[in-house]
């Protein structure tokens, strides 16, 4: 799955990309059923947001990140979004 990339108010490096294209591909083992993932990374004030939006059958699940760099936002983020991806595979697998 190769995910959408938008960035505000920033340029970041082809080797940033890759590393947000590896967090997206890791979130694959929680839910094998992912439709489409965005990605958006805003340059605030204090640090960086990075936003997750995952598009899974009959569902859109959203999770936001924060951090003093652009790392610890996207492990934020990606972090929240595996918790709502296992959930969402429970509920799943329970039915």
């Amino acid at each position: 799955m190769q995910p959408r990339i938008s960035i505000r108010r920033e340029k970041v490096s082809e080797e940033t990309k890759s590393h947000i294209a590896q967090s997206c591909s890791k979130l694959e083992k929680y839910c094998d059923r992912i439709v489409d993932c965005e990605v958006i990374i805003d340059k605030a004030k204090k640090g960086y947001m990075a936003e997750f939006i995952v598009k899974v059958p009959q569902q859109t699940l959203t999770a936001t990140g924060a951090g003093d760099n652009l790392y610890k936002a996207l492990a934020d983020g990606g972090g929240k979004l595996e918790g709502q991806l296992k959930k969402y595979h429970d509920k799943q697998v329970a039915y």
